[in-house]
């Protein structure tokens, strides 16, 4: 019986990043946010999330050793990966808006937190961005992806031994999996287990006729042959930019992305690789949202879920309206410990008794250097009496009236603590805005002092983000004033005796769009907009071409 046991919001609010989890702790690389500038080359963030204090932290930027020379650090890139080999974290792959797709090796020591090139040999795989990446023993294997240079899907298997460094192209034998890009390749034993990704119906070349694998395929690593699966009865839907991890043997995978379908998800399937079978697992308490280009990593029993997009409530206002990135963090708790009665019975029911007691001895832990029991010598009468043991003396102070357990209350996640109100939040914290505005002031100062360099960065990104700020409150303030005229304009009309009427949701989508096109209209912006909704609306209509379907 799993359960989704945390929910915590405020992390790094990333898209498309990479992430692997060393003991406690789960290191975040890189990725993307809808907003942020990536035209500007700048390092790769690095965020450490610890899964025992639940807080995050941020490396600061590398300064170089020696003044006037670049630092060896990787670019902030998405659709990377990365890989954990003893104590360094290999990354490799992805791509930015300005350098685009990247086929540098660097290493990442989790001990002193220095990135570092090893010197590789072989045959490098082409730069690319969407691939696979997962580790058997020392090496590191890459599958899939799309290639930059011969602008194609992949379906390559390539593997770096990292005790040599050196890169080898697999010539595999079977039948190969179809060439595709954001899927997943899990590790369990010496196979890698290869699940969903997008790919094209024609071939390797991309041609906006996409189809979604549903399929497992299997890559045998000793024989480097790919096998031929049995049919499944029951396949999840085919999707791309899931998560994926294996677990005590078994496959699972949790939400992604259909385009054929536009349809998100958030369901959480389990593979078995023994009977060839899916199922689909309904894990307890409250999950996260339908999303896809989020990171899973696994820390114990316990599975770290956190990042991702997924579409925005408020559809039809525009392109930068179409998707929202995510800051907000899960876990998903295995451990059958904080089950109660009845969920164990429930789990037991479900997995027969003998699983069951299998699963309870290995989650219990034996004390290291502990005696053995002592046998007792003594040979039992198979005809004595049963004998009731009274040994165990009844308190004195016995429990009549039963006391209900202390819960802890944190009031971040409580309702207690009342309700949010912005109109009365406003006028409680007008305040911030006079100090804001000196706030601002005193930036704009300082930039122009620091004309160049790392403190001339900082200074521009956190004007910038004020400048968003206030952009975003101005925006609140003037809904919450279209909202009060509206209040006020039916009140009027109640008034003078005529029946109360009420917006629908669609009329009150229309009005912001009205307003939005005079915004637009006023700003001289209307044009560039309307032309970027075109194309959006004519690769849509492109997708539902009779010619486009099955």
């Amino acid at each position: 019986m799993f359960r989704w046991t945390v929910h915590l919001e405020g992390g790094p609010r990333r898209v498309n990043h990479a992430a692997v989890a060393v003991g406690h702790r789960v290191y975040s690389f890189g990725g993307y946010c809808s907003g942020e500038d990536y035209e500007t080359l700048r390092q790769i963030d690095v965020h450490i999330f610890n899964a025992v204090s639940l807080r995050w932290t941020k490396l600061p930027p590398v300064r170089p050793a020696i003044r006037g020379q670049v630092p060896v650090v990787p670019y902030m890139r998405y659709g990377h990966s990365t890989v954990l080999i003893d104590d360094t974290v290999f990354l490799w792959g992805g791509r930015n808006d300005t350098e685009g797709a990247c086929n540098v090796l660097y290493a990442f020591d989790v001990n002193t937190h220095k990135w570092s090139t090893p010197r590789v040999s072989g045959t490098v795989p082409g730069a690319r961005d969407g691939h696979s990446a997962c580790v058997l023993g020392k090496t590191m294997y890459i599958f899939g992806g799309y290639e930059q240079l011969a602008d194609c899907f992949s379906n390559d298997i390539h593997k770096l031994d990292t005790s040599t460094m050196t890169w080898t192209l697999i010539c595999t034998k079977g039948n190969p999996a179809r060439w595709r890009d954001f899927h997943s390749a899990t590790m369990l034993g010496s196979h890698m287990y290869v699940f969903g990704g997008r790919a094209d119906r024609f071939g390797p070349f991309h041609s906006n006729n996409e189809i979604y694998c549903n399929r497992i395929r299997v890559f045998d690593t000793r024989t480097e042959a790919w096998l031929d699966c049995p049919p499944t009865p029951v396949l999840p839907e085919g999707r791309r930019s899931h998560s994926a991890f294996g677990y005590n043997g078994e496959l699972y995978i949790f939400g992604g992305y259909n385009a054929r379908l536009n349809r998100h998800f958030h369901d959480l399937w389990k593979f078995n690789p023994v009977s060839f079978t899916w199922k689909k697992i309904e894990p307890k308490g409250k999950g996260p949202c339908p999303r896809r280009r989020q990171c899973c990593c696994i820390v114990g029993d316990k599975i770290v879920l956190f990042g991702g997009t997924s579409p925005s409530p408020e559809e039809g206002l525009g392109d930068e309206f179409d998707l929202i990135d995510h800051s907000d963090l899960h876990i998903l708790d295995f451990n059958t410990s904080n089950m109660s009665f009845e969920e164990l019975l429930e789990l037991q029911s479900q997995l027969g008794t003998k699983t069951h007691q299998q699963l309870g001895a290995g989650n219990s832990t034996k004390k290291q250097g502990s005696r053995p029991p002592v046998q007792n010598t003594c040979v039992a009468d198979k005809h004595r009496p049963l004998e009731m043991s009274a040994k165990a003396r009844v308190p004195f102070l016995r429990q009549v009236v039963p006391i209900s357990k202390k819960v802890a209350r944190d009031p971040r996640f409580d309702n207690l603590s009342g309700e949010y109100n912005p109109e009365v939040f406003d006028k409680t914290y007008q305040f911030l805005n006079d100090i804001r505005a000196k706030e601002k002031e005193l930036v704009k100062k300082q930039l122009k002092k620091h004309r160049s360099g790392e403190e001339h960065e900082k200074l521009q990104q956190l004007l910038q983000r004020m400048e968003q700020q206030e952009m975003a409150q101005q925006e609140r303030k003037r809904q919450q004033e279209l909202h009060l005229a509206l209040k006020q304009e039916r009140r009027a009309q109640a008034q003078q005796g005529h029946r109360p009427y009420f917006l629908k949701k669609s009329e009150q989508r229309q009005l912001a769009l009205a307003e939005k096109f005079k915004e637009l209209k006023r700003s001289k912006k209307l044009d560039s907009f309307l032309s970027r909704k075109r194309r959006r609306n004519a690769g849509k209509d492109r997708r539902h071409l009779p010619l486009n379907k099955d």
